[in-house]
């Protein structure tokens, strides 16, 4: 898999948002990774861009907090869902943007979804990549999340959490990544290297473990639905024809909260904007420039 000469992508990092900027053109592409992944998601995508396509659009493939180069957040601050939302406002107002469209993969569909039903006039078009609606539960499920939550964030808080996890090298990290995802060591590879900080002894993740807590609090049906209602913002869902279930049934639910909404499958699994990367940017950007939605 070729991969564009990272010289030529400008490493950026505003307010603790670190991010990868590639190309110089009038209208802003922003892309939101998946949780515990990083921008480099984004790099098969990127890769395959033409010269005429860099002079037209400037893509901004942002680190979220906890993920990749980005600052973690404060010892006392947790990864609530909602503040993903507010990072993004946040970042518009250091990288001085006023309209984008939104590319998210995953997580980072779900939460650019929520910005742009907040905040629709910033948004030119979204593009969903495996990754549609809210994750909601049931009412009488939320006093026992919220204990489960509170559970874990006692046993965390009673580590000694300043010490990571050491690994032999950054192939074993690799390794670890791919037993537990859907994709090969090659794009292991990709993904792995801006979360991977190395030292004499060994290497470490840079991500920040408290990403693995819990949730406190989830929406309920309801109020997913609620948050979603309406939407008239040019909306293309990107599937993979091997992606998370969850993804599907979500589809189903969420679909019909969009009003301008087209959905089209691709080969690949969760990852399947980089595993079909040429596939994945085409419709992208054919979404992006003319808008073709039945």
């Amino acid at each position: 898999m070729l991969i564009a000469n990272k010289n030529k992508i400008k490493q950026g990092k505003v307010a603790g948002y670190a991010y990868q900027e590639l190309g110089k053109g009038k209208r802003t592409v922003l892309m939101l990774h998946g949780w515990q992944d990083n921008s480099n998601s984004f790099l098969p995508m990127l890769s395959k861009l033409s010269s005429e396509q860099l002079e037209e659009f400037r893509f901004i493939a942002l680190d979220f907090p906890g993920h990749g180069q980005s600052n973690w957040r404060s010892s006392d601050a947790h990864y609530y869902f909602v503040e993903y939302v507010y990072d993004i406002l946040s970042f518009f107002r250091y990288m001085e943007l006023e309209r984008c469209d939104i590319v998210g993969h995953s997580m980072g569909a779900l939460v650019g979804g929520l910005f742009t039903s907040l905040y629709r006039e910033k948004v030119g078009s979204l593009t969903l990549i495996d990754g549609i609606g809210l994750l909601y539960q049931s009412d009488k499920n939320a006093r026992q999340q919220l204990l489960q939550a509170f559970t874990a964030r006692e046993v965390f808080d009673e580590k000694d959490n300043s010490t990571r996890r050491l690994f032999a090298d950054k192939q074993a990290i690799i390794k670890a990544r791919v037993k537990v995802s859907d994709f090969n060591e090659e794009i292991a590879a990709i993904l792995m290297e801006r979360n991977i900080e190395l030292s004499e002894k060994g290497a470490w993740l840079t991500t920040d473990p408290k990403l693995k807590l819990p949730s406190t609090t989830r929406f309920s049906r309801a109020q997913a639905l609620s948050l979603l209602q309406d939407i008239e913002t040019p909306t293309l869902a990107i599937m993979g024809t091997s992606g998370f279930a969850q993804m599907k049934h979500s589809l189903a639910q969420f679909s019909e909260c969009f009003k301008r909404f087209r959905c089209v499958e691709v080969g690949g699994g969760h990852h399947c904007h980089m595993e079909s990367a040429d596939q994945v940017l085409e419709k992208t950007l054919t979404h992006i420039k003319h808008l073709n939605l039945s």
